[in-house]
């Protein structure tokens, strides 16, 4: 898939959003910041995809600089910030030890997640584990944990679908052509479900990606956009992801 480019102005937000005067940030073009995502115009409000494009939205806000978008596959996403395409990558990346490129570096995490299994709720008597699929299809995306997972736990028997794209995964569950999607549960850094699917679907099948870690998400920043790094661990230290889930009682 070619990477498309959407050009949007963002809201200025001014240094004052950031509590103080902080050093310059310099980017690939001045003025501008360029970020890696993999959709600018998804509209389901429990799709991690919008959730993911409203925070490096107000990212763009928060550094008071006009966001120009790059629209990429997720597979080797993360390598955009150190080959001077992009100066973020906001795709949901997990910081695996694998995916550190040179030229581009991790952010603080914004959320976490556990694999799991999404099926239909009616059919949830049926299955209960990945053993459960012998004979079936299951998909996921191409180089997203979900499929790492899928391919080191599915015994034989299970047949593997693999896409570019989550729309085109749930197009394909939707339309009766997978039993069911690898995918993940959604937390926030306190603990909380991300609410992600509503009640004619389940995830089942809970459990770390590799047992014991947490499983985070974070930015790569491109390492030669200077101070920028720094701006980035700041937002998120301050901005709760994703954007829309409340503030617990009593947090600020």
């Amino acid at each position: 898939m070619p990477i498309a480019r959407v050009v949007v102005v963002a809201s200025l937000a001014g240094l004052a959003a950031c509590g103080g005067e902080r050093s310059a940030i310099e980017t690939l073009e001045p003025g501008i910041v360029k970020i890696a995502v993999t959709s600018t115009t998804a509209a389901d409000p429990l799709s991690t995809t919008l959730w993911m494009y409203r925070y490096a939205e107000q990212l763009g806000r928060d550094l008071d600089l006009r966001i120009v978008w790059e629209v990429v596959p997720f597979d080797r996403s993360w390598e955009l910030a150190g080959q001077d395409v992009v100066d973020v990558v906001a795709t949901n990346v997990a910081s695996f030890p694998d995916r550190v490129s040179p030229g581009g570096t991790f952010s603080e995490p914004f959320l976490f997640e556990q694999r799991a299994l999404r099926i239909l709720a009616a059919d949830r008597s049926q299955y209960r584990t990945i053993a459960d699929f012998v004979g079936k299809k299951v998909g996921a995306v191409t180089g997203m944990a979900a499929e790492r997972d899928l391919l080191r736990r599915a015994p034989d028997g299970v047949e593997i679908v693999s896409t570019t794209t989550f729309p085109e995964l749930y197009e394909q569950f939707d339309a009766g052509e997978l039993d069911a999607v690898a995918e993940a549960e959604y937390f926030a850094l306190d603990g909380r479900v991300i609410p992600s699917y509503g009640p004619e679907i389940a995830l089942i099948d809970h459990h770390d990606l590799n047992p014991g870690e947490r499983e985070e998400s974070v930015f790569v920043v491109r390492d030669s956009s200077t101070n920028l790094l720094e701006a980035v661990n700041a937002f998120v230290a301050r901005t709760p992801f994703p954007l829309h889930l409340a503030p617990e009682d009593g947090a600020p």
